[in-house]
């Protein structure tokens, strides 16, 4: 199985998790945030925290070993950062069109928030699973919600290689 695949598989059992009290906290998120290199157990936005959990979980399940770092950034936009330093085994697309994005993909919105692509675009929406967001697409909710986001949003986009 490609790693694009089991990071989409791993998000969608994380729809519905909430933090504790709108605190940016609580057990399942602290976990999120132990992926990045902050201390999980302060208050901050966690939408990349989590992509980092689900690519570090896949990998560590696959069992394969990887040629690349997984990323440990806690900035949205400092994943762009992050897959233009690696060894190819990520392929970045600065605004991209909705051709240019695919169930797998990370998507890296131009309001600082990130989200996983869990199917290809239509009509110029794309959907996505994103942590740290709410029922009104805030990019600092409560929880990892299933949302859906127009393509022009996206500022770049990461995909696997492997």
């Amino acid at each position: 199985m490609r790693l694009a695949q089991r990071i989409v598989e791993l998000a969608k059992k994380e729809v519905g998790v909430q933090e504790v009290g709108n605190t940016n906290c609580g057990p399942r998120v602290n976990e999120y945030k132990a992926a990045t290199w902050l201390d999980p157990v302060h208050s901050w936005p966690w939408c990349a925290a989590f992509i980092d959990w689900l690519v570090m979980t896949a990998m560590e399940e696959s069992g394969k070993k990887y040629t690349f770092n997984r990323p440990q950034t806690a900035g949205a936009w400092d994943l762009q950062n992050w897959s233009m330093k690696q060894d190819g085994s990520t392929d970045t697309k600065l605004n991209p069109q909705a051709k240019d994005i695919g169930e797998g993909d990370i998507v890296i919105f131009n309001f600082s928030h990130v989200g996983l692509a869990i199917g290809s675009p239509v009509k110029g929406i794309v959907s996505t699973i994103e942590g740290n967001t709410d029922g009104s697409g805030s990019r600092d909710g409560g929880g990892v919600w299933k949302k859906e986001r127009k393509v022009s949003q996206v500022k770049s986009r990461i995909r696997f290689t492997v």
